[in-house]
């Protein structure tokens, strides 16, 4: 039962004489979801304890044992539009509260562009609460822990599959993965894909020494050609060697000359 929502909407049927205190002495699990987000005009500025202290206040003590609240993260879109009408999200001071246990869940959705609970996920937080209580009192064999448990394994392999298809979606909107990415990838790829890298990683490694050997290769032929053109400019054609030679003559006769 949403307290919250039967508060801020339906407060007069609370009052009646008989329903607090038929709430309050039912032996059942007694669960308050909180609202996500204040009502103008009504929960304005209200907190987590605000709302759980106008409930008490109203009907009394013992008219709660849990609260769930959420946790999710909203779009910040969503809450600018909610703060437009005078709307915010409700603070969660659970510090302020004794005597009620606390549950934090991710319980909101957008439907229809507004802020709304997850059905599925209160229904599911709520048959986990009973199912430990079942427990704590060794009726796991009890026909009705057996078919609540069976119902929770359900919503949870659902809202599995909901969330992956969800994800899948936005990165297909995203471009993030094309078709080929999509596909499942074979047993041989994902067992062998370490092994696989490496190879690469090797060939590419051998890819560039052999490069390094080739520039190596092309620059010793560049400074063999290099040296053997200088050698080549240091030799002396014939004519310049017959000139040398007479010069040396006639300098030998010079100085047979003076002698």
């Amino acid at each position: 039962m949403d307290l919250g929502s039967l508060y801020t909407n339906v407060i007069p049927p609370l009052l009646i004489n008989g329903v607090a205190k038929a709430i309050k002495e039912s032996t059942a699990i007694k669960v308050y979801v909180c609202n996500i987000m204040t009502e103008p005009g009504q929960t304005d500025n209200y907190t987590v304890s605000e709302h759980i202290n106008a409930i008490i206040e109203h009907c009394g003590i013992g008219v709660m044992d849990y609260c769930i609240y959420d946790t999710g993260e909203i779009v910040p879109e969503f809450i600018k539009k909610y703060n437009m009408e005078g709307q915010d999200l409700v603070e969660q001071d659970v510090d302020k509260v004794k005597g009620i246990k606390f549950l934090q869940r991710n319980l909101s959705m957008i439907k229809d562009k507004l802020i709304r609970h997850d059905p599925s996920l209160v229904a599911s937080s709520i048959i986990e609460l009973i199912c430990d209580d079942l427990r704590y009192q060794d009726k796991q064999n009890d026909p009705q822990y057996l078919m609540l448990s069976n119902k929770l394994r359900e919503e949870k392999r659902i809202n599995k599959l909901k969330k992956k298809t969800e994800k899948k979606g936005k990165k297909i909107k995203e471009g993030k993965k094309d078709n080929k990415v999509l596909k499942s990838k074979s047993k041989f790829s994902s067992k062998y894909s370490e092994r696989i890298a490496s190879i690469r990683e090797a060939d590419k490694k051998a890819e560039a020494k052999s490069k390094q050997r080739e520039k190596k290769g092309r620059t010793r032929t560049k400074t063999k050609k290099d040296i053997k053109s200088k050698e080549t400019s240091k030799k002396k054609t014939p004519q310049e060697i017959r000139k040398e030679m007479l010069k040396q003559l006639e300098n030998s006769k010079l100085k047979d000359k003076n002698n």
